[in-house]
C-alpha cells in the first residue's frame, strides 16, 4: 500500500530569531534549510532515494514510500536524527496511505493531515534543567558548553559548530567583478555593524520579508484538476517536482536580482586624502554611503555588502540591509518575482505568473532580531490583506504590493492598530502601496517614489526635485526646486497634515503669497489629500534616508542630482 509522508518544520521563526547576534541567526536558517534538504547527508538517509522526494523546500518535505510500515520504520529513525542534528527545532510528520486511490488524492488528503496534526499536536515541555542550573547567555535554556567564555545551551552550541557551513551556503549568491569598482571584490557581511552604516548618523536596519500571493491556492487547483481529469500518477510526479523546483529556482532568482541591484550601484571613489573606497550610489546622489571594507580577509580590495540574506524557501524570502536601501531592494525583489512563470499551475496546466507582496521594518540596528522581523511579516501580512481586498472589489489581480513601517511598534500590536493610533484611523497615510499603477490609479509606489521622492527636474512638485536655471553666460545649469531648497518647508507641510486639506492649502497659498511656484506634487488636489488619505506624510518620512539605487550615474546625472540632495540633507 503507497504512502506519502508529509513533514512540516514547526517554529521555524523562533528558532531562527531566538538569538540576537547575526551569526547564531544564519546558523539556525541554515539549519532549517539542512533538515529538509534533497542530500546524502539529510533526506536521503535509510534508504530515501531522490526520486521519492516530491517536495524538498521552506522547511517543508514530502517523500514517498512503498507501505506504512516502511513509512514509519524510516520516519523514527529521521526524527532520532533530527534530535540529535539540529536540538530545539521540532517536526510534525504524518502518513496518508492511499491504495486504491490516486497519488494527487493522497497529496490533497495529506494537506489536511498535516494541517489537523499541527492542530492538535500536545505542546512540548521536556524538564531540561532544575533551579541550580546555569542559563543559556542567548535563549535562556540550560547551558551544556562554553563558547568562548560564554554560557550556551546545546542548540546554540551545535548551530555554532556549522558557522562555516552557513557562510558557504550564500557563497553562490555573491556578484561577480564589480562593473564601475575594477578590482574590488565583494561578500556578505558577518555582524550588522558592517553593514554599510554611517557614523554620526541615526542608523537603521531594514528587514525585508517577501511571501508569494495565492501559492497554496494555486497548488490545491492543480490537484484539483489532476483529480477532475484523473491524471495518472507518474504524470503527478512529474508535474509536482517541476512545479516545486521551479518555485524554489524563482526565489533564487529573486535573491540574485535584489543582490545584482546593489553590486550594480557600488562604485570606487576616490576621497581628500587619495585613498581608494567604495561606496553606494543612487537617487539623490547625496545620500548614498560608504561600504565597509573586508578587514578580517589578508586578500586586498574585498568590500562587505550592505545586505545580508536570512530566509530563503521556495516563495519565501527574508533579508537584512541597510536602512535606506530597504525599500528599493524590496520593490526590485518583487518586480523580479513577477518577472517569471511557473510550469502547470496556470489555467489548464500551463504556466502562471507569481506575485509577491513585501514587508520592510526600518528599526534600529540592534533591536530584538525576533521583533523585527515579527514586524516585517505582519507588514506583509498588511500588504496581502490590502491586495485581497482590492482585488474583490475590481475582480482584478493588482499584482504586488509593498508595506512598511520606521520605527518599533508595542509588543503584539497589529499593523492596523497601530495605523490607527499614529496615522488618525489610517487617513494620514497610503501604506500600503501597490508596487505599480492600475486601472488608471496612480498612486503607488512607483509614483511615491519617483513623483513624490524624486528628485525629477520634470516635476517642480517632487520634494527632492531640482529645475533648469541659466546663468547669466546662457549656460543652462541645475538648482534646487522650492521644495529641496527649503527643507523646514517640507518639515511643516508634514506637520500640517494631521490638521487636515483645509490647512495646507491655506500654507501653500501663504507661502505663494511670498515666491511664486509653490505648488504639491501632481495627481493630488489642492490639500494634498486624495479621497479620504493622503500620501504627503509617507514622503516625508522617506525623505531624509530613502535612496533609489540606479546604476552609476553619469557624471551630468551626478552634477544635477548633487545640489538638491545635498540641500535636503542639511
Amino acid at each position: 500500500m503507497p504512502v506519502v509522508t508529509g513533514i512540516d518544520v514547526l517554529g521555524i521563526q523562533g528558532y531562527v530569531f531566538a538569538s540576537n547576534r547575526l551569526r547564531d541567526v544564519l546558523a539556525a536558517s541554515w539549519m532549517v534549510d539542512h533538515v529538509v534538504k534533497r542530500d546524502a547527508n539529510s533526506l536521503l538517509q535509510w534508504g530515501m532515494t531522490d526520486d521519492r522526494v516530491l517536495l524538498a523546500a521552506g522547511g517543508n518535505a514530502i517523500v514517498e514510500l512503498g507501505n506504512l510500515d516502511d513509512a514509519r520504520t524510516w520516519t523514527r529513525r529521521y526524527t532520532r536524527w533530527l534530535q540529535d542534528e539540529a536540538p530545539g527545532l521540532e517536526v510534525a510528520v504524518v502518513h496518508r496511505a492511499y491504495d486504491g486511490r490516486s497519488l494527487a488524492w493522497g497529496l490533497k488528503a495529506l494537506a489536511v493531515d498535516l494541517a489537523r496534526a499541527k492542530l492538535e499536536r500536545r505542546p512540548s515541555a521536556p524538564q531540561l534543567g532544575l533551579s541550580v542550573t546555569a542559563a543559556c547567555s542567548v535563549t535562556g535554556l540550560p547551558a551544556t558548553a562554553l563558547d568562548r567564555g560564554e554560557l550556551v545551551s546545546r542548540r546554540i552550541a551545535r548551530l555554532r559548530e556549522q558557522t562555516e557551513q552557513a557562510r558557504e551556503r550564500w557563497q553562490q549568491f555573491l556578484p561577480g567583478p564589480l562593473d564601475h569598482a575594477p578590482g574590488w571584490t565583494a561578500d556578505f557581511p558577518d555582524e550588522l555593524d558592517l553593514m554599510g552604516r554611517t557614523r554620526g548618523e541615526t542608523s537603521l536596519l531594514g528587514v525585508v520579508h517577501v511571501d508569494g500571493n495565492g501559492v497554496g491556492g494555486a497548488i490545491k487547483a492543480w490537484l484539483d484538476r489532476c483529480l477532475a481529469e484523473e491524471v495518472g500518477d507518474e504524470r503527478v510526479r512529474t508535474e509536482y517536482r517541476e512545479w516545486s523546483r521551479a518555485i524554489d529556482e524563482l526565489g533564487e532568482r529573486v535573491l540574485h536580482a535584489t543582490i545584482q541591484r546593489v553590486a550594480s550601484c557600488i562604485i570606487e571613489e576616490e576621497n581628500e586624502h587619495g585613498e581608494k573606497r567604495c561606496v553606494v550610489r543612487g537617487t539623490p546622489y547625496g545620500l548614498g554611503f560608504r561600504l565597509r571594507e573586508d578587514a578580517t580577509s589578508h586578500a586586498s580590495r574585498r568590500v562587505l555588502l550592505p545586505l545580508r540574506p536570512i530566509l530563503l524557501g521556495g516563495d519565501d524570502l527574508t533579508f537584512v540591509c541597510d536602512g535606506r536601501i530597504a525599500l528599493d531592494l524590496a520593490a526590485a525583489a518583487l518586480r523580479e518575482f513577477e518577472a517569471n512563470q511557473i510550469p502547470h499551475l496556470g489555467q489548464g496546466g500551463g504556466e502562471r505568473t507569481l506575485t509577491a507582496c513585501a514587508g520592510a521594518a526600518l528599526v534600529k540596528a540592534h533591536a530584538p532580531f525576533h521583533r523585527s522581523y515579527a514586524l516585517a511579516e505582519s507588514l506583509c501580512a498588511s500588504g496581502k490583506r490590502a491586495r485581497q481586498d482590492v482585488n474583490r472589489q475590481r475582480q482584478a489581480d493588482t499584482g504586488c504590493w509593498l508595506d512598511w513601517h520606521a520605527g518599533f511598534t508595542r509588543p503584539a500590536e497589529a499593523v492596523e492598530n497601530l495605523r490607527r493610533r499614529e496615522y488618525q484611523d489610517g487617513n494620514l497615510t497610503m501604506r500600503p502601496y501597490p508596487l505599480v499603477p492600475f486601472d488608471g490609479r496612480e498612486q503607488s509606489w512607483a509614483w511615491l517614489d519617483r513623483e513624490l521622492l524624486g528628485p525629477d527636474h520634470s516635476n517642480d512638485g517632487s520634494f527632492r526635485g531640482y529645475r533648469e536655471a541659466r546663468d547669466d553666460a546662457g549656460k543652462t545649469h541645475f538648482v534646487p526646486n522650492v521644495w529641496s531648497g527649503s527643507r523646514s518647508r517640507v518639515k511643516r507641510l508634514g506637520s500640517l497634515v494631521p490638521d487636515g486639506s483645509d490647512a495646507i492649502q491655506r500654507q501653500v497659498e501663504a507661502w505663494n503669497a511670498i515666491e511664486d511656484g509653490v505648488k504639491l506634487p501632481v495627481r493630488l488636489a489642492a490639500g494634498g489629500f486624495i479621497g479620504q488619505r493622503t500620501p504627503l506624510l509617507d514622503a516625508v518620512e522617506l525623505l531624509d534616508f530613502h535612496v533609489r539605487l540606479e546604476p552609476d550615474p553619469s557624471a551630468a546625472d551626478r552634477a544635477a542630482n548633487a545640489p538638491a540632495a545635498e540641500e535636503a540633507a542639511r
